[in-house]
């Protein structure tokens, strides 16, 4: 019925160039994802009525599965990624996203908050990461 696709016949060189553009992708992807949850945060609503987040995430996880095909197909290893520095990305998003919900909030109790969670933050990061660490 429908045509497989032969990827014997494509050369390795264009295979390349689909995966440098998917992982181009996925960083838009990603920073769009990011820019429409503060745009949720600030004017609830905004990005809800006309696209749903979760069809954001379907396209990213459809993204990861396609960088996932090709690296197997590529015979490639998977990028290594730090978790020092993951970890540090995602405290200050989740840092900048509690302080904007807590706008309602003193900021003598905003800042209080934001300091206890990121404590909160430390200790898990200690616990899942055991050792030293580099931030």
């Amino acid at each position: 019925m429908f045509p497989r696709l032969q990827f014997n016949k494509i050369s390795r060189n264009k295979l390349l160039i689909a995966y440098k553009l998917l992982h181009d992708a996925l960083f838009i992807l990603v920073l769009f994802f990011v820019i429409a949850l503060f745009g949720e945060g600030l004017l609830p609503g905004l990005v809800s009525s006309h696209l749903g987040l979760y069809k954001i995430l379907i396209v990213v996880l459809a993204d990861i599965l396609a960088i996932n095909f090709f690296s197997v197909k590529l015979e490639m290893n998977p990028a290594k990624f730090s978790p020092q520095k993951t970890a540090l990305a995602l405290l200050l998003v989740l840092s900048v996203l509690l302080f904007n919900s807590l706008l309602k909030a003193g900021l003598i109790l905003n800042l209080f908050i934001l300091i206890l969670a990121g404590l909160i933050f430390y200790f898990l990061y200690k616990t899942i990461f055991p050792g030293k660490i580099n931030f």
